[in-house]
Formats: C-alpha cells, structure tokens, sequence
C-alpha cells in the first residue's frame, strides 16, 4: 500500500468511514477491539491523519483550546491537567497557551485559534482592558466558556463562588482572633475574583462587629500574585507594623510568600501569625507549617467546563450559560489546625 488514505484503513478493517475518523480523533466510545485493529494497520502502513487538513474541509476540528493567564500557575496547571484528560476521553485533543494576562497578547491567541478552526475556546480572561468585542465575535461562532473569572455577564461560564469561600476562611480565622488582615491581589479593583474574595472578608468582618486591615501591596515589583509579590510585599510590612494575629491571603502562592517573610522577621506562622490562603495548591499540604486554605474543585470546574462545550457544540448555544461551585475549608497548621498526613 504505496499511499494509504483513511479509505483503504477502513476497508482493511471492514468498518466505515465514519467510525475510523472517530477512532483517529480518540474517540472512546468505539468497541476497544476496532480502535486496536485500525491503530494496529496505521501503524503497519504509517498511516498519520492530518487533523489541520480535516478540520479545513469541515470547518471544524476536535480541539478544545484552552486560555489562561500562566501555565505556570498552579491552579492553572491543575486545571488544564484535569480539562485534557477529561476531554481526551471524550474524544477531543487539547491545546493551551498563556495570555501573561496581556489583552494583546490573549487577542493574538485567540484570532489564532479561530483560524485552527478549534470547536471550542476555554478561557481564563486577562484582568486589563480585555477585547469583549473580540470575545463576543468568537462566542458568536464556536462556543466559549469563561473559567474562573468573567468579564461579559452575557457569557457562558464556570466560576468558583468567591465570595462565599472567602466568608469561610474569614469566618474560621475570626473563631481565633478578631484581628483578621486581608492580603489582596496585585490587581486591585480589576481583578472579579479578588473583588469578590474581598467583599467576603469585609462581609464577614462586618457581622462580627471587626475591624477589617488590609496589607499594602505596593512593596514589590512583581506584576501577579505569586509567592514574591506576597514575600516582599508582607516583608515591607511586618518592617513597620506589629503583624496582625491573623492574615487571609488572597491565594495559596501569596501566603506562602508572606509565610516566608514572617519567618525571617522571627515570627512562627500558625503559632504568632494564623494564615489562611486560598486554592489549596499542590504545595499547601508539604510547606511547614502546613496551609489552611479553601479548596477550589479544580478538577469539577475543568471538566464542567468541557462538558459546557460539548453541549453547545450540539446546539445548546445559550450564551447564558452559568454554572457555580463552592470551595471546602481544609483546616491544617498554619490557622493553628493538627498538622495531617500530607500523603
């Protein structure tokens, strides 16, 4: 067999057309015995389907690309770990690119995308003067999901609900000490998931009759939330400030950054300063002391993501979309908790 085209597989292996396209694509749900036979005779022929040329002639690939601001981040990374595998499973390929929550950057990848003809785009939106007109022009073609944060209300999307896991920490610290501090986001007022992690805290604080503190974040040149910008700007303050009895941090990266500075200025976290943080990375579970956090159902928030597509790619283009999930307490060392087996 000099050339062999996906005719010829299919003839080969006496099935259609139609079910060696859906196995080459990683299709699941074909039996396992025909997608090993046609794996089998492409790898005796060398036979490699061009995915780029198919999806030009439909118009439409199988590959769900996915947006976010840093593949670095490890709440980013655990998303698209969990968003390729659920998706592989249901047939689709993945792609994912970083914004480094740049509007002109994030505007390139998606005019990119468009072009490869991906059936749908999975996005975490940069926090600055993101394009909407751009946003809804893709969303007016192939479906698009907003993921853990939002900037068009009229948009499909899956979010953790911010507000109410940042009530809980607070309300945990407070059951500790009314001397709760507040670590917020290099980004401000821009930022949806901050502002909304803020309102909880001040919210909380409100019904205890507490005074809410927030920690200066104007002390570092770190332009993301991240272990440094949390070290130096917590650094800054604990030079000429006594350090507050508790502290929420805005994410789990920030309060290990903050732990670190604490550290350094004699203080033991979890003993003279409680902190709680936001996410629970990877990390949080190892660190010494351990991290109290509110644990974001990554895994949940990923796959619903996909599903959300795969139900519009059948039709269900209701661009009001909506779905919300609620973070858990996990209780550790460093709010005073018993330290657990990180295993």
């Amino acid at each position: 067999m000099l050339t062999t085209t996906m005719e010829k597989i299919a003839a080969e292996a006496r099935l259609s057309r139609y079910t060696v396209s859906k196995i080459l694509n990683g299709d699941m749900t074909v039996k396992k015995r025909n997608r090993d036979l046609v794996l089998s005779l492409c790898d005796k022929y060398g036979y490699v389907p061009n995915h780029y040329a198919v999806s030009l002639v439909r118009g439409q690939s199988n590959i769900i690309a996915i947006l976010v601001p840093y593949i670095t981040d490890g709440f980013y990374s655990e998303i698209i770990e969990s968003a390729e595998k659920y998706a592989s499973a249901k047939g689709f390929r993945t792609i994912y690119q970083s914004s480094y929550n740049n509007a002109k950057i994030e505007a390139k990848i998606l005019r990119g995308f468009l072009a490869l003809k991906v059936s749908a785009v999975i996005m975490v939106p940069v926090v600055k003067n993101p394009d909407i007109r751009l946003h809804r022009l893709i969303a007016s073609n192939i479906p698009m999901i907003y993921l853990d944060r939002t900037v068009d209300p009229e948009a499909s999307s899956v979010l953790n609900n911010n507000e109410s896991s940042a009530s809980v920490m607070t309300e945990h610290l407070l059951e500790k000490t009314r001397n709760v501090a507040f670590f917020d986001s290099f980004y401000g007022d821009l930022n949806q998931t901050a502002l909304a992690r803020r309102s909880g805290y001040i919210k909380a604080m409100e019904q205890h009759g507490c005074e809410t503190s927030f920690i200066p974040t104007d002390n570092s040149a770190e332009q993301q939330d991240n272990e440094r910008y949390g070290y130096e700007n917590m650094k800054a303050y604990l030079k000429n400030n006594p350090a507050p009895k508790a502290l929420f941090c805005i994410t789990d990266s920030v309060a290990l950054g903050a732990m670190r500075a604490a550290v350094e200025m004699g203080l033991a976290p979890g003993k003279d300063i409680l902190v709680g943080g936001h996410d629970n990375l990877h990390f949080a579970p190892f660190i010494s002391p351990s991290l109290t956090t509110m644990e974001q159902p990554k895994r949940e928030l990923a796959e619903a993501s996909v599903d959300m597509a795969m139900q519009m790619m059948q039709g269900a283009k209701n661009n009001a979309q909506k779905q919300v999930y609620q973070s858990r307490l996990i209780i550790r060392e460093s709010s005073g908790g018993i330290a657990e087996n990180a295993g």
